[in-house]
Order: structure tokens, then sequence, then C-alpha cells
């Protein structure tokens, strides 16, 4: 995909301003289990994701420069529309430094652009997720980025720019600390696997996909943008945007060692925790809902998820023990129009999975349409996070509490 065309679509998706707000200064009395997602754009190894704009899975292609450990080239996803940048001092620092900081840039006046949609000098933390080791890597690659906000019309509205090498629950990542925070903040989360390092993990912890139609992941990239408001224990009640639930997690024996109807049991269990049925079915068996077998008309608080994002369909046990349970829990949902698999949409993209799950949650939906992500990569441990439509629960009157 092009830039212009990049371009034209971001332009095509400005959203309505937020309404104003009167407190814009640094708070550290956010509560910590709430989160409210309005915006949210990434570049991925299949092109552009945004607001009405999920392009096709793109195959994997195999790697010029990488091998395994047979000696054949990996198949590996690459994101083909990167922005050049020349920073000679990074690769003496860190291998992969480099490619993260081109990808960084490559999306920052994407990033940018949602916060048109704020009201004009509201104030913005900056949250910058990159597994960089080096300081001195680290270090250039946030003072570039911090200068090219300070270029734009956002310059005086930018509070703090926070860097984390590791991505995992937003509410823990995007919190604050006594110093306190904006409540808004943009969070730029990348990671590239397409380097010797990145190979070496997958292979030690032994998911490597080894051919095109063998299970397992396959290294990609990603560079992810979202725009997310902090909230208060006395914040208003919303009409736009997605609440971000506290994750729902589940620590377990490895999936290897399990079978098939333990893991369909203790996948169901969490499903009922982090999505419960509607009051009216709560005595019904796990898996019969009343809700609409139409996507979209399944906007009820409570009613099934219109779409489903999942980290690693592709590792063994993973597509039958995650079909099985959504198929007993939602008869309804059909998984091929109904959800989406990370790692078979654009190849394995380390710490900006969590993010990239979120971006791709919202990205088909309508506002009143909710999203469920299941985090199911871990060998011992699944999560799952519910995104809610803030404007069903205003037009149902669901529990904001």
């Amino acid at each position: 995909m092009s830039r212009a065309s990049i371009f034209d679509l971001l332009h095509q998706r400005q959203q309505p301003p937020e309404p104003v707000e009167e407190t814009t200064s640094a708070r550290s009395d956010y509560d910590a289990d709430r989160l409210r997602l309005l915006d949210g754009v990434a570049l991925t190894a299949s092109g552009f994701v945004g607001a009405g704009t999920v392009p096709e899975a793109q195959s994997p292609a195999l790697s010029p420069a990488l091998h395994g450990l047979d000696g054949f080239r990996l198949l590996v996803h690459r994101v083909a529309d990167v922005m050049p940048v020349q920073e000679p001092r990074l690769g003496r620092f860190e291998a992969k430094a480099s490619r993260l900081h081109e990808l960084v840039q490559t999306i920052v006046i994407e990033a940018l652009m949602m916060l048109e949609a704020l009201p004009e000098e509201t104030a913005f933390d900056v949250v910058l997720t990159a597994p960089l080791r080096s300081p001195e890597a680290t270090a250039i690659v946030v003072e570039h980025l911090r200068a090219a906000i300070l270029e734009t019309q956002y310059a005086s509205a930018l509070g703090e720019l926070h860097h984390s090498t590791q991505g995992g629950d937003p509410h823990t990542v995007l919190g604050v600390g006594d110093s306190g925070g904006m409540p808004y903040v943009l969070w730029i989360s990348v990671d590239s696997l397409l380097n010797e390092e990145g190979v070496a993990a997958l292979q030690h912890r032994r998911v490597m996909g080894r051919s095109s139609n063998s299970p397992g992941l396959y290294v990609g990239e990603a560079v992810v943008a979202l725009l997310v408001q902090r909230l208060l224990p006395d914040d208003p009640v919303f009409d736009s945007g997605w609440r971000i639930e506290k994750d729902i997690s589940n620590d377990h024996p490895a999936r290897a060692t399990r079978r098939d109807h333990a893991k369909r049991k203790a996948l169901l269990e969490l499903l009922s925790e982090a999505w419960p049925l509607p009051a009216a079915n709560s005595g019904a068996a796990v898996g019969e809902t009343q809700a609409s077998n139409t996507p979209g008309d399944r906007v009820g608080a409570n009613a099934a998820p219109a779409w489903i994002v999942i980290d690693a369909m592709g590792l063994p046990g993973r597509a039958v023990e995650i079909g099985s349970a959504l198929i007993e829990r939602w008869p309804e949902i059909d998984m091929i129009d109904d959800g989406i698999s990370v790692d078979q949409f654009c190849g394995w993209p380390g710490e900006a999975v969590t993010a990239l799950t979120l971006a791709l949650a919202i990205a088909p939906l309508s506002p009143a349409d909710s999203a469920l992500v299941l985090s199911v990569e871990g060998e011992t441990r699944s999560t799952a996070w519910s995104l809610r439509s803030c404007a069903a629960e205003v037009t149902q009157g669901g529990d904001h509490s």
C-alpha cells in the first residue's frame, strides 16, 4: 500500500471531536482497572489497519536473509511500506533498533491525526512500547519521536513521553505513578522479529513454523498507535468509544499435557467470566443464548461479541481448543466472518501483539458493537479482554460502574 493511499484512508476515517473537558492537568487518581479506547491504527505485513479498514491476510514470503536451523530460508511477514530513516548510530548500539525506529517514524503522523478528535489543546501523554535493551538506542528513538511531535501543532499539548520494553496488559502499560499523567494517552507499540534475535527466540521456545503448512508462528512485525483515555472513578457515561475491561486470566497446566476436553472446559470458564451471559439466560446451559445471528445486531451489553480477535490460532492444538469452546459458548458466531487471528493475519509481531489485537478488535466495529480479545499464545496462561461499546451501554442503560 502506498503512503498516499494510507493518507487517503486516514482522511476518510476522521472522528468527530470529543466533548470539551475542563480537566487536562496531570493526575494520579485514575481508576487502574478502567480505560476507554477511542481509536487505533496499525501498519502490518498485510497492510494498514484502521477504523473500517481490515485488509486481507497475506501469506508469508521467503526471507532473503533469515534461515532456520536446517539452513533453509524462513517464511516471514514483512511490512512493505516503511519510511526509510537514516540514523547510523542506532546500528552500533542494537541490531534491530534501526528497524523499530523506521516503523515508529512511519506511523507517527497517523498517530497524531487521531488527536484531531480531541478538543483543541487537550493535553496527552505518549507511551512508547519498544523492546530496546540498549539505553543509548532507546534515547535516540525516544528523542526522534519527541522531535517529530514537537514539529506539529500538538507540541504544546504534549505531556510526558514514557518508554517501556514490554507490551502486555494495557491497564498496566498505561498506568501512572505518583507523578500522575494526562487524561489522554497515545500508546505506540512496535516490534520486529525479522532479525536473528527474533528468530532465535521463537526457535528456543519451539514455536517456530517450519513450512507453509506446519503449525507454529512465523516471524513478523507491526507498529500500532492507540488513542486511549484514562478514566476517573467519577467520570460520566460516554456515548462513544469502547471500555477496555480489566483482563481475565487463567493459569493452568501446560496445554500440551492436557486433553481437549479439559482445555475446552477451562476456556469456557474463562469466556463465561470475561463475557457473562445476559440476565435472561443466566439459568441456561453454556452456549445457549438468545442473541441475534446477525453480528451487527449483537449489540447488547452482554450479548455475544460482534467480533473476536485471537493472538495465536496457528499454534498446535489452538484451533481445536478455541473453535470448540467458541461454538459451544456462542453457536451463532462464525469465526470466518466474525473473527481474526493475528498470527495468521500478519505473522507474529512480538511485543506489539497486545496493542495490535486491540486495534484489530475495533477496526471493523460499528459504534454500537463490542468485541472480545483472546490471548492463548502462552502454554500455561490464557487471557481475555472485553471491549464494551459505550454507545450500546448508553442506549440500553447498562452498568457503567
